[in-house]
């Protein structure tokens, strides 16, 4: 194995009956929170004001924020954290699913940062980039099964006046608490639950194929991840509200991106979503779980074509589904295989039929490669270019036939 360096800060209350818990650990936070959340499926479901009777009971102080959108904007992380600043809050809550968490830690960071009022400049790619130093200290509660971002440094935000999407990662944004309450996840409506799981099953997609062979463990704890959802998705999609599989996709969700499953590998880019947030950022209303489906089999298709991450298909072939045969025969059938799985989730298309247009490959692809990459080419194991990302996005329309 590679050598790495792993830390997990994240206290983690996993099930329904650990909310007393969970707020007596983030009432250690602070005194006064400033609960943020989407935009009201909490608020109806019952979730926000159980979480803050749990937190008030544990002597907290509450002021609320609500109205994060799906795709959060720069520029409501920005009003949050003047509201934060004159409310006087000391912590930050999050209560919903990744955009609501993913706000709370850029609200968090812009509050603690003196003398800034803006957010956006501190994303990849900004003039600030990097510059962060601190964040308050921040609790989620995870109402998706999607992002892990209850446990990871990581916070995507969009800047809709440039049709941008970016991140900024920090080891300072891990939240210091999360309530992972299966409960809270089983109103989920199908495609939002279908999306999710595609966004979970990309983070251990993304360093598995790229990182090589070094650490059998972190392939065996993927694809343990990886089998969670191609099993549960589509029972749960059968069954919205079985908690019990509602538990699974959201456990596993977490164990997709806590560090474990990269561990010992090399560390590698994250292609897949570079390409994804490009897309999102010309369209705001696409969720991120979806764009990542779309690109799936064109990706993988052109690693295949390019001769990159081969033996790592063809073994995703023989553990995900007991394909046998010579490495390109196992690497290919991966690909058809996952492509059939796919459209058992409803989660085969092609980028035309999200309203993506030639025009608009372009503009993804520029900002790709300037945003994500040295302003020519992303990597996965050698240069993706510029026109790579045309020619991907464009490879999906066979996503737009039936197979």
């Amino acid at each position: 194995m590679h050598s790495f360096t792993l830390h997990l800060p994240t206290e983690l209350h996993f099930g329904p009956d650990k909310g007393a818990a969970f707020a007596a650990s983030a009432a250690k936070l602070g005194a006064h929170a400033f609960v943020v959340t989407g935009s009201g499926s909490v608020v109806r479901l019952g979730y926000l004001a159980e979480v803050t009777a749990l937190l008030t009971a544990a002597g907290v102080k509450i002021t609320a924020f609500a109205g994060i959108e799906p795709n959060p904007e720069a520029e409501t992380v920005n009003r949050a954290a003047a509201e934060l600043r004159a409310a006087g809050c000391d912590f930050v809550v999050a209560v919903g699913g990744g955009s609501a968490m993913d706000a709370a830690k850029a609200i968090a960071a812009l509050a603690a940062t003196p003398g800034e009022n803006d957010i956006w400049p501190f994303t990849l790619g900004g003039a600030k980039a990097f510059q962060l130093k601190a964040a308050l200290p921040l609790a989620c509660v995870a109402t998706t099964a999607a992002t892990a971002s209850e446990v990871t440094p990581y916070s995507v935000i969009s800047h809709r006046a440039s049709h941008g999407k970016s991140v900024l990662g920090h080891d300072f944004l891990k939240p210091r608490v999360s309530w992972l309450n299966p409960r809270f996840t089983t109103a989920v409506p199908a495609h939002v639950t279908a999306d999710g799981g595609s966004d979970i099953i990309s983070h251990v997609f993304e360093n598995y194929l790229l990182g090589g062979a070094g650490s059998p463990l972190a392939d065996r704890h993927s694809e343990g991840v990886l089998l969670t959802v191609i099993e549960t998705l589509p029972k749960q999609l059968a069954a919205l509200a079985d908690e019990k599989l509602r538990g699974d996709l959201l456990w596993a969700s977490t164990l997709a991106l806590c560090g474990f499953q990269g561990a010992g590998r090399v560390d590698s880019a994250f292609p897949l979503h570079a390409i994804e947030h490009s897309m999102s950022g010309v369209r705001p209303e696409l969720a991120h779980g979806r764009g990542l489906a779309t690109l799936y089999p064109a990706y993988f298709r052109w690693l295949l074509a390019h001769g990159r991450a081969t033996a790592r298909l063809a073994q995703l072939g023989a553990r995900l589904f007991g394909l046998t045969g010579d490495e390109s025969v196992r690497a290919q059938g991966f690909i058809a295989h996952f492509e059939r799985w796919l459209v058992s989730v409803n989660l085969r298309q092609s980028a035309a039929s999200l309203g993506f247009t030639a025009a608009d490959f372009e503009r993804i692809a520029d900002y790709t490669v300037k945003t994500y990459g040295d302003g020519n080419a992303i990597d996965a194991l050698g240069p993706i270019t510029r026109a790579d990302v045309v020619a991907i996005l464009a490879d999906t329309a066979r996503q737009g036939q039936a197979l």
